[in-house]
């Protein structure tokens, strides 16, 4: 890993000023610069398109790892990535006793201790959305326009600005504290030490999550990527929430920035026991979705462009126009997920060139969707039929809708390429407050979300105050008896057959015995 020396550039801010760790970070991005920042477009080489078919498809492969198209999520983000770097930075100053004070806090973390409390100053935010959708890709296209390693040679300093860990599969303590210090290496370049020094067969959980928080708060982590978050799901034995526990733990004793990145079925992870943070994060939750519906409708939206881009990487010799009917077969086959449009593309060009038909129409679509993607084809199918009983079968394709019955939208920014905005997530807002007090009045977590939702819509100007008393009339209220038009019977009279049995059991009843006498079950022993 390439490490670089400390630049002191003047602060921004006068809240930065005199902080090396934020002082050494490059300038704080407009969003101009971060669209050109994370743009990402391969070249199609003329030479190229004249080359063999089995030679061209090497030079195809550059759609899947080289195209990126900034969307106005990718802008929020770095805007996150951005503040809570800086923002953590803030009381972890190596020019002055704060840095040592950091230290002496790791040395006696309380790890069994409750979260009730997390402060104001939690900076936990999560990035979730559905596979496919590049959270993971916006995510290190971003860290990729700051150093990783700064060397502060005035002060014998090492400073991580960042480090991406995942989530291990086991969702087991020691699983997770090795892929931490493995990415700790990689990132210094240290040849596994850390790894050798920490990561013992006598090591018990409370070491090594004692470790992980002395070596972060040794190097300045500026912000730890925890990725796959989902993964700790498959844990049923508590560990998941320990493990989440001490994630908030850093953020409220050595003020790290942790950011979760995962799929939808990680909603879920951060009820109860990541309530509070949530509530204190001061940068929301980005609902990282796949390209909306309503980003079909118009002209030059953001599917419109995202889909022009790709559609201009043609390594045919005569490129193929753009048609609204591609556009749309695109959409359906793909429903907005930026992989599966950019696999299915990368693929239909592959086919085409292959059989020497350089044109991408319906029936080649149709045929490389199904005999290529086949594997994906039930979720399309899903996400196709819009109804959330069949989505929610597969956990990674999108949040529930009633996880998210209140949200706000993000300001529009100047630059034109952002323009279709994300979903983000207020905790802050009168439908949260009003769930964490009927919580706390005993409702339960499974209904208050309902509850406060019916009362914000029969009154949508009160306060909290006027809410809860609401609900509570609601609930003193006898239930009124109401009276239903009862439909009248109409009694048919049956139409009876020669030797209808119904007539036999009306008259003689329906005893075996006599249904034997009267011939209607036969003896299995003149058959045999």
């Amino acid at each position: 890993m390439e490490h670089f020396k400390a630049e002191y550039l003047p602060a921004e801010l006068s809240d930065y000023e005199g902080h090396p760790l934020i002082n050494a970070l490059p300038p704080i991005n407009s969003p101009e610069q971060t669209a050109k920042l994370i743009r990402r477009k391969p070249e199609v080489r003329a030479e190229e398109i004249a080359l063999p078919a089995h030679i061209r498809r090497h030079a195809m492969l550059r759609i899947m790892d080289g195209f990126l198209y900034p969307t106005k999520a990718h802008l929020q983000l770095e805007q996150s990535i951005s503040s809570m770097i800086r923002q953590g930075y803030l009381s972890r100053n190596i020019a002055n006793k704060s840095y040592q004070e950091t230290l002496n806090k790791t040395r006696n973390m309380p790890l069994q201790s409750t979260i009730r409390n997390a402060g104001n100053e939690a900076l936990v935010s999560s990035v979730i959305g559905c596979s496919g959708a590049g959270k993971t890709t916006a995510v290190e296209a971003i860290l990729a326009g700051y150093p990783q390693t700064i060397i502060h040679t005035e002060y014998q300093h090492v400073q991580l600005v960042w480090l991406k860990v995942e989530s291990p599969h086991d969702a087991s303590v020691k699983s997770l504290c090795i892929n931490f210090f493995r990415a700790l290496d990689v990132a210094l370049d240290n040849d596994g030490e850390y790894e050798k020094q920490y990561v013992r067969s006598r090591s018990n959980v409370d070491m090594l999550l004692g470790d992980f928080a002395r070596v972060a708060a040794l190097h300045s982590i500026g912000l730890l990527v925890i990725d796959e978050i989902q993964h700790l799901d498959r844990s049923k034995s508590g560990v998941s929430e320990k493990i989440l526990r001490f994630f908030v733990q850093l953020t409220n004793t050595i003020k790290l920035p942790i950011l979760f990145v995962g799929t939808p079925k990680a909603y879920d992870l951060f009820s109860p026991s990541m309530r509070s943070a949530r509530r204190a994060s001061q940068f929301g939750s980005i609902n990282w979705s796949r390209f909306n519906t309503a980003s079909r409708a118009g002209k030059n939206s953001e599917w419109d462009r995202f889909f022009d881009q790709l559609w201009s990487l043609q390594w045919f010799k005569s490129p193929q126009p753009m048609t609204e009917n591609i556009r749309s077969l695109f959409w359906d086959y793909s429903q907005g997920i930026a992989h599966v449009a950019v696999t299915l593309f990368y693929l239909c060009q592959t086919r085409a060139v292959t059989i020497g038909r350089e044109i991408i129409d319906k029936k080649l679509v149709d045929i490389v969707f199904n005999e290529e993607l086949h594997m994906i084809r039930p979720m399309i199918r899903a996400l196709q039929s819009g109804r959330e009983e069949e989505i929610q079968k597969y956990a990674d394709l999108e949040i529930p809708r009633s996880n998210l019955i209140q949200s706000s939208i993000v300001q529009s920014s100047s630059v034109e390429v952002f323009e279709s905005q994300p979903t983000v997530i207020r905790e802050d807002s009168k439908f949260y407050q009003l769930v964490n007090m009927l919580e706390q009045m005993g409702v339960g977590s499974d209904i208050a979300p309902t509850v406060a939702e019916q009362a914000i819509e029969e009154l949508p100007n009160g306060t909290l105050f006027d809410l809860v008393a609401h609900i509570r009339n609601l609930e003193e209220k006898e239930p009124l008896k109401r009276e239903e038009n009862k439909p009248k019977v109409v009694k048919l009279t049956p139409k009876y057959v020669e030797n209808d049995l119904r007539l036999m059991v009306n008259s003689k009843g329906a005893s075996y015995k006599t249904m034997k006498q009267e011939g209607v079950i036969v003896n299995l022993l003149d058959y045999l």
